[in-house]
């Protein structure tokens, strides 16, 4: 059986004031094409299908069109909403879409949660907000990653009898390599999922939500995020973009494939000088997609100038348009590094955890480390 897992498509995003349902547009025509070509008996959608609760009515037309394309090729789908999705949004599409083979699971429904295809099963869970998974009773004291890990297990008890289980989720494991485009709130450590939380039984899990492509080495099952279509920002500027196609076959591991996207329009963050800035411009200006200028201004009298030659120059392609000082400059980059240092640190701490003690690091004790190093920082 072969399967397609893409997500985070975020129809409807917008770049300051240019939209990007082109860009969305551009990546979709390509998965539709390559169904053509190789043929998948069913897509995995995890997740983030809009970018917003109430999407403009062409990012609707392009993931309608989309579903309508894989429908005329025999190919049904299975959706999930994300945390960038409307519940309610996603169900009032949900009967109607059903007519075109796409299936649509709007919300956490652990009774109903299943979607059973030939001899396949796939336990589908929604984005898992707390006030939808967490209700009055035993549930309420205990913490959202322990909650998720029993509405996981407990989807699990329900396709374990299938030939070929899958999980199709859209949530945030611990461990993850995460970009600057997904919701802050949404990757705290208190909405982090522990990759042991996932059963090992599936043959494979389809994630969404983190947008950066990236197998989870420490979940048993092979499980992927396949990340976002195309460069949602400039802090994704320079990242490939990918979707998998899965081949299951019974008693043996899945064979996947990460097939790579080109982009409509590529993100670039570049630093220009002010002193040989119209150099610096002639190569810019060749460049396909947009521009986040970062000017390193040091003579503020004469920065106008240079400034409105830029915005001449470069036109349509520029977004973004920052003046800094060298000093800012550097103070940015240490910072930067900071925070790289911080999630490797507390990812150390985790593997010397597992290591001397034989089991997961405990939540509280991660709490803790985290109190204690922002403490630390401050007082340095």
């Amino acid at each position: 059986m072969r399967l397609l897992h893409i997500s985070d498509i975020h129809a409807g995003k917008s770049l300051g004031r240019v939209s990007r349902n082109q860009d969305v547009a551009y990546a979709l025509e390509q998965i539709v094409a390559f169904c053509k070509e190789n043929k998948p008996e069913l897509v995995l959608v995890a997740g983030d299908v809009f970018d917003k609760a109430n999407p403009d009515n062409e990012a609707k037309e392009i993931v309608f069109d989309f579903f309508l394309q894989l429908n005329s090729l025999g190919i049904p789908s299975v959706v999930i909403s994300g945390n960038h999705d409307s519940y309610d949004f996603m169900k009032s599409l949900s009967k109607l879409l059903k007519v075109i083979n796409t299936f649509v699971f709007h919300k956490p429904d652990l009774e109903n949660g299943i979607f059973e295809f030939n001899n396949l099963k796939v336990a589908c869970l929604p984005y898992p907000s707390e006030r939808v998974l967490t209700r009055a009773g035993e549930d309420a004291k205990l913490s959202y990653a322990v909650v998720v890990e029993k509405a996981l297990k407990y989807l699990y008890s329900k396709v374990s009898g299938a030939t070929f289980k899958v999980l199709l989720t859209h949530l945030f494991v611990a461990g993850s390599k995460f970009t600057k485009t997904e919701r802050e709130a949404s990757i705290s450590q208190y909405y982090a999922v522990e990759p042991s939380s996932i059963p090992e039984g599936f043959d494979y899990v389809a994630l969404g939500h983190i947008h950066g492509y990236q197998r989870l080495e420490k979940v048993v099952s092979h499980a992927y995020y396949t990340g976002s279509l195309f460069q949602l920002d400039f802090s994704e500027s320079g990242q490939d973009k990918f979707f998998n196609l899965v081949e299951l076959k019974e008693g043996e591991p899945p064979r996947v494939e990460a097939v790579k996207l080109s982009l409509k329009n590529p993100l670039h963050s570049v630093e220009i000088n002010q002193e040989d800035y119209r150099r610096e411009l002639e190569e810019l200006k060749l460049l396909d997609g947009y521009l986040k200028v970062h000017l390193i201004v040091k003579d503020k009298i004469k920065v106008n100038l240079v400034v409105d030659t830029i915005k001449e120059v470069l036109g349509e392609k520029l977004i973004k348009l920052e003046l800094l000082t060298p000093e800012e400059i550097l103070s940015r980059k240490i910072k930067e590094y900071k925070e790289i240092t911080k999630v490797n640190l507390f990812e150390l701490y985790r593997e010397y955890f597992k290591e001397n003690y034989k089991k997961e690091l405990p939540k509280e004790i991660l709490e803790t480390v985290i109190a204690l190093y922002e403490k630390a920082s401050k007082e340095l």
